[in-house]
């Protein structure tokens, strides 16, 4: 998939800090992507594009809310037999 994002930092070098988010929202439910790196001007391609093979110091968060989130969420006593209180 694509995101957009924005330069947030020219460094001395001229390497670029970039940052930027995307929601995207499905069936049931919306997904949230965060991207942030650093990328070399010269990777820029002539559509204004950036592979992701590029990015240095790529982060890369998701998350999601929703049914299907919470359907991946674990249970209560599921959360209790792996908790630190029952070591078996």
């Amino acid at each position: 998939g694509d995101i957009t994002v924005t330069v947030v930092e020219r460094m001395a070098n001229g390497n670029l800090r970039v940052r930027g988010e995307k929601w995207v929202t499905l069936n049931q439910g919306e997904e949230f992507i965060r991207l942030s790196g650093i990328i070399r001007p010269y990777d820029i391609e002539p559509d204004n594009s950036v592979s992701s093979r590029k990015v240095a110091d790529a982060r890369i968060t998701y998350s999601s809310k929703g049914v299907l989130a919470a359907a991946n969420r674990m249970g209560l006593l599921s959360r209790f037999f792996n908790s630190i209180l029952n070591p078996y």
